[in-house]
């Protein structure tokens, strides 16, 4: 237990070095105030939305960790910004925007897709890039632009993800020693609420993934204290848990901002017996809605 302690630490360490040389850069087309009035999307957010949308769809298709969403997301975010990709509406921007949205995913399942429920994650891995290199009109766009955007990221290609944070969090939180069912949930709930996340550029830009994924664990555990006082005490004890563990400085300005954010993309988290039952059959939760699998990529544009 010591080791596997000693090394969540080591990791969290390098994941927090990591954090602080990012920047997540992100076109300012695609940010809109959440705390605004007019939350009427523009059509290059309502693209991303449904990029995002039809990622999911495409990585539970595969049966993939949903991590590989958000490093898809990061590259697309971050070369639509360098390159100021046209988001105007017009069949060429859609066109463009069609392109690099395959390509980061392509890029993303080729370099961080992992999965607990297959055997042969090669085989896996294969027949999706296959799937999304053969499914598109001009394969050649996919490969061209993926070296255009390795280029454009400078090679920067494992970015810290908000799934990471949640996992170590989850590692060092009091509440694994108190029960079992409330550890589970802890994590599983601050899971569902980074992957919703995930939608909202204007919470990735402004905070950093450390941020965020702290954030939706707070939001978690007064969920638990609302319907179960009784480990309440010994979860306010989570901070400290977890700077006894690591250089963790969390900023509690930054923490609470954005607690309200995410309880305004996640207003009402589901109940703990629904993550407790799905954490007795080993399964992932997740966001899933009922929407049918696309065969194509091309749902991006289409939107």
């Amino acid at each position: 237990m010591q080791t596997s302690t000693r090394g969540a630490m080591e990791e969290l360490d390098c994941l927090l070095v990591k954090e602080q040389s990012s920047q997540y850069q992100i076109s300012p087309t695609l940010l809109w105030n959440l705390n605004g009035k007019n939350k009427k999307c523009s059509s290059p957010l309502r693209w991303r939305h449904a990029i995002c949308d039809w990622y999911y769809d495409f990585v539970d298709h595969f049966h993939f960790d949903r991590e590989v969403v958000g490093v898809a997301v990061n590259y697309f975010d971050r070369y639509t910004s360098i390159n100021a990709v046209s988001l105007d509406d017009n069949e060429n921007a859609l066109s463009t925007y069609h392109t690099v949205a395959v390509t980061a995913l392509f890029l993303a399942i080729k370099l961080h897709a992992t999965s607990c429920e297959v055997d042969d994650l090669q085989e896996l891995r294969n027949r999706a890039l296959s799937k999304i290199l053969y499914d598109t009109p001009q394969p050649k766009n996919i490969l061209d632009m993926e070296m255009n955007m390795l280029k454009a990221l400078e090679w920067s290609v494992n970015p810290p993800t908000l799934h990471q944070f949640a996992f170590l969090f989850n590692k060092f939180h009091p509440s694994r020693e108190i029960c079992t069912g409330s550890g589970s949930y802890i994590y599983e709930a601050t899971r569902y609420q980074v992957e919703l996340a995930i939608f909202v550029p204007q919470l990735l830009a402004k905070f950093k993934p450390s941020i965020i994924a702290f954030a939706a664990m707070k939001n978690t555990e007064e969920k638990i204290a609302a319907g179960n006082p009784v480990p309440t005490t010994d979860m306010k004890l989570s901070y400290e848990a977890l700077t006894s563990h690591s250089g963790v400085v969390v900023d509690s300005t930054a923490v609470a901002q954005c607690q309200m954010l995410l309880k305004r993309v996640c207003p009402e988290l589901p109940d703990l017996e629904h993550f407790h039952e799905a954490a007795t059959h080993s399964t992932i939760i997740d966001m899933q809605v009922d929407r049918n699998f696309a065969n194509s990529p091309t749902i991006v544009v289409d939107f």
